[in-house]
């Protein structure tokens, strides 16, 4: 996400099918042809030109002018505001150039990876380049384990850890390349840690008292490990790091106050992080 500023983000899942039982599309490499990266319910169908759409955008806008004399309610404006932004994604060129992955070079998608996460993350790094304030990459295994290892960790060490180290190291050197790495923030983190002793499988189960997390650019020390564990990876010895202190620390590099009130449905001010530190030690 670019240092300074914050958006809301549009969920955009990208399916792609199995090609059998035993199949498992997020865990090899995938074509072209799966890799669409369309946003789905607003691309436009092969044989609907552009001005078919400002025609169709024409035809909606009669109806809406025939009941001006309704009175309009908060849900219907923001409705319209919803509109025009997925009008405006639709009929992009900026936007169509930023989702087509194919103009990049086989070099740099080999680079990331040729799997769903690797050329996710690629993805994301045109959308940012395309002036996207914020971008989300989800890296897991809905058919399988995943991170939440509870019965085994197999998917752990043959695919996840694998690709994101893959995607996340060429993203990070790709952004610095590219000039962009001092103005976009990278924070790599989960939902929790992992208990310290797995069971006969090597399965693990959810241990909240510690978990890792990474950021790099936007200001942000690069090469150092802030804080420290014991030997079992289960309890912090220096510089205990709570999630409010990291939202304390994106928010910083956002450009927000961290300290900053808002007014919840009640009008009340409620802080926008509770008790949060910036972590200055990771700052440059």
């Amino acid at each position: 996400m670019p240092a300074g500023s914050a958006e809301a983000s549009i969920p955009w899942p990208q399916r792609i099918a199995k090609k059998n039982d035993n199949d498992n599309p997020y865990f090899r490499a995938c074509s072209d042809e799966e890799l669409t990266f369309r946003i789905q319910g607003l691309a436009l169908d092969e044989g609907l030109s552009l001005d078919r759409l400002s025609g169709r955008r024409s035809l909606v806008e009669q109806f809406d002018d025939a009941r001006g004399a309704l009175d309009r309610s908060g849900a219907e404006a923001s409705y319209d505001q919803f509109r025009q932004r997925a009008l405006a994604l639709v009929s992009s060129e900026k936007v169509r150039t930023a989702l087509d992955i194919r103009q990049e070079s086989a070099a740099t998608r080999d680079r990331y990876g040729r799997h769903l996460f690797g050329q996710s993350t690629l993805m994301a790094r045109r959308l940012v380049e395309a002036g996207t304030r914020f971008v989300n990459v989800a890296w897991d295994a809905p058919d399988g384990y995943g991170w939440d290892s509870h019965v085994h960790s197999n998917d752990v060490k043959n695919h996840l850890i694998p690709g994101l180290d893959q995607g996340l190291s060429a993203l990070l050197t790709d952004l610095d390349e590219r000039g962009m790495l001092d103005e976009t923030l990278v924070v790599a983190v989960g939902e929790m840690g992992r208990t310290p002793k797995a069971n006969g499988n090597w399965g693990r189960d959810h241990w909240s008292t510690l978990f890792p997390a990474l950021l790099a650019g936007a200001g942000v020390r690069g090469g150092m490990v802030y804080g420290t564990s014991d030997k079992d990876a289960a309890y912090a010895l220096d510089h205990p790091t709570s999630p409010e202190d990291l939202a304390a620390t994106v928010f910083d590099r956002l450009g927000i106050d961290h300290e900053l009130r808002i007014a919840d449905a009640q009008g009340r001010p409620v802080p926008l992080v509770d008790d949060g530190h910036v972590l200055h030690g990771v700052l440059t």
